[in-house]
């Protein structure tokens, strides 16, 4: 690799490294509400639902990537914790969504 290259390279995965501090903005909030409020009545569980597959998909990807190349744990470890999100408000949807008598 030339040394603009790996320069480029070195940048990019430090940016993507910000990727799950950036999400956790978006997430905390809701996450807060949730707790708050006890109810989850307002958001939707199967939005959530692709959100999980989506990112499942996506794990999936950056592993097989790692382990053919050797390259991208930035990239494992930005969509693991992405699913280790998903995963949590799903759990949070699930447990705060308003039951039926």
């Amino acid at each position: 690799m030339t040394t603009a290259l790996e320069t480029w390279m070195k940048i990019a995965n430090a940016a993507q490294s910000c990727v799950p501090i950036l999400s956790l903005c978006a997430y905390v909030p809701q996450w807060r509400k949730v707790l708050q409020t006890r109810s989850s009545g307002s958001i939707s569980l199967i939005s959530w639902a692709i959100w999980t597959t989506s990112y499942s998909i996506a794990v999936f990807y950056s592993t097989t990537l790692l382990l053919v190349t050797g390259r991208g744990v930035p990239l494992v470890v930005t969509t693991s914790v992405g699913l280790t999100c998903v995963l949590l408000t799903m759990a949070l949807i699930w447990r705060f969504r308003d039951r039926k008598p």
